[in-house]
């Protein structure tokens, strides 16, 4: 069921955070933007939301703040605040959690569920992922690199009204969004593409179409990438989730085959020397694989590169 009234809170303006709550409220949904960069959103309430690429350029009008102890509760809130930051951004925002709120992330990695359960209740979290991708430009202004899939679901796994109706309402309102029963196998999957797409891209310096389609060298890349998600692939199924090949590749391929010149977040957060998401990403996976004993020397390697790009800033 289509809910026109949902009142929505995105929790981190950033690239990814703009892009959801941009879209959505181009439609006409009741969209606010919680974000602390105050620049950023003095643009967004001064001018609208610049958003070019994708779409077209054109402004949206979006409320947004940086003091979300003035709001109300909302229906539902959008996690996009960098996973390193959760904790913190979420207890600063308890009081947009009302006793129906539900919420659900789209950050990059895994363990952020958990976070999310300690402070607003385990009954309110969802599971969440996409295959968007967007980057700031500057203070109220981003670019949209195309139109791909979200998904969310139940943490626990099955189907609920909530999830259907919350589905139908984003999708609606031009955000496309599957209700999925088995949203862990879906942050899995995306997984899989990230801890290749996100190190690569960032050691590199490239976007996606220069690195693994317009590079002389694609298949070697293409290759490599395949290596560290194969190797993601057997820790996944070591902690219980069953995938295939073709299902572990499955992301990775739409990614790289839609011809994104985006670079990845973490290529973002290197250049703009900030902290990286690597620890719920590669990291995830070997703290996972070292627990069932399972040896991970791809993503290892992916982590330490990392580490070392972070360790020059």
């Amino acid at each position: 069921m289509i809910k026109k009234d949902t009142k929505v809170a995105v929790l981190g303006a950033g690239a990814m955070g703009c892009l959801f709550g941009g879209l959505m409220a181009e439609k006409g949904l009741d969209v606010i933007l919680i974000d602390v960069w105050k620049d950023h959103v003095d643009a967004i309430n001064k001018k609208g939301l610049k958003m070019e690429g994708h779409g077209g350029d054109r402004f949206i009008k979006i409320k947004a703040t940086t003091n979300p102890s003035t709001l109300k509760p909302v229906d539902a809130i959008i996690i996009m605040c960098k996973a390193t930051a959760l904790k913190t951004a979420l207890t600063n925002a308890k009081n947009i959690i009302g006793d129906k709120t539900i919420l659900m992330s789209f950050q990059n990695g895994i363990g952020h569920e958990a976070i999310m359960q300690e402070i607003a209740g385990k009954d309110k979290v969802l599971g969440g992922t996409t295959t968007q991708a967007s980057n700031i430009i500057g203070p109220g202004h981003i670019k949209n690199h195309g139109s791909l899939p979200s998904w969310i679901g139940e943490y626990e796994g099955g189907l609920s009204d909530r999830v259907s109706d919350l589905a139908e309402t984003f999708t609606a309102h031009n955000l496309e969004t599957i209700a999925v029963s088995d949203i862990k196998k879906r942050k899995w999957m995306k997984l899989f593409a990230l801890t290749a797409i996100g190190p690569l891209s960032s050691v590199f310096n490239l976007h996606h179409t220069d690195l693994y389609i317009t590079n002389k060298n694609q298949k070697v890349s293409r290759n490599l990438g395949k290596q560290i998600i194969l190797e993601t692939r057997a820790v996944a199924k070591a902690d219980g989730v069953d995938v295939t090949e073709d299902e572990c590749l499955e992301m990775f391929n739409k990614i790289v085959d839609s011809k994104q010149t985006n670079k990845s977040s973490m290529c973002f957060d290197i250049l703009n020397k900030r902290k990286t998401e690597i620890e719920f990403i590669n990291g995830a996976v070997a703290k996972i694989g070292k627990s069932h004993g399972i040896k991970t020397p791809m993503n290892d390697l992916m982590y330490n590169m990392i580490m070392v790009k972070e360790g020059m800033y």
